[in-house]
């Protein structure tokens, strides 16, 4: 439904219940520094992709910076999951579009004042033409908030190795 590959995630599906041990994903990406603050990510066998700054913090905006991706990355995850989820409820999807604004206080990236360094006050805009009627996109829309593994991930602790 909706162009996603349900007897794959139902294969998926069937493996965990079978083998619990199948849950758990393990996840990469690496990082290698290039110049200055540009940098290249590396995932599976995808082209990297190049992340710098702009060039008031400091780089050559060779590339989106960590904090856009962070966001795009959250955005497209909640989206996902909305589609899945409404998908999984047989509704049709015409058009899902989302976007994503954040606030970052740069005063503490760059050591003049002390406080929260995060992104603050994110906002997910979503427009969907779907099947569904305005309750039924609300309520996916808010389970795909509470089940989206990037936007759990945010809260998350991180624990560092330096080798």
């Amino acid at each position: 439904m909706n162009g996603i590959n349900f007897p794959a995630v139902e294969q998926t599906i069937k493996m965990i219940k079978e083998d619990p041990s199948l849950k758990m994903k393990n996840w990469q990406a690496r990082i290698d520094w290039k110049s200055g603050v540009e940098n290249t990510l590396k995932i599976r066998n995808f082209d990297p992709i190049k992340i710098d700054e702009p060039e008031q913090l400091g780089g050559t905006d060779k590339g989106p910076n960590p904090v856009e991706l962070l966001i795009g990355t959250a955005a497209s995850c909640f989206s996902i999951t909305f589609q899945v989820l409404a998908s999984q409820q047989g509704i049709t999807l015409e058009e899902v579009s989302v976007g994503i604004e954040a606030d970052l206080n740069a005063a503490v990236f760059l050591g003049l004042e002390e406080g929260n360094g995060g992104i603050l006050d994110p906002v997910i805009t979503l427009k969907a033409k779907t099947t569904a009627n305005k309750k039924q996109v609300e309520e996916i829309a808010q389970a795909a908030l509470q089940k989206s593994p990037v936007l759990l991930s945010m809260k998350a602790e991180i624990r560092l190795e330096v080798e």
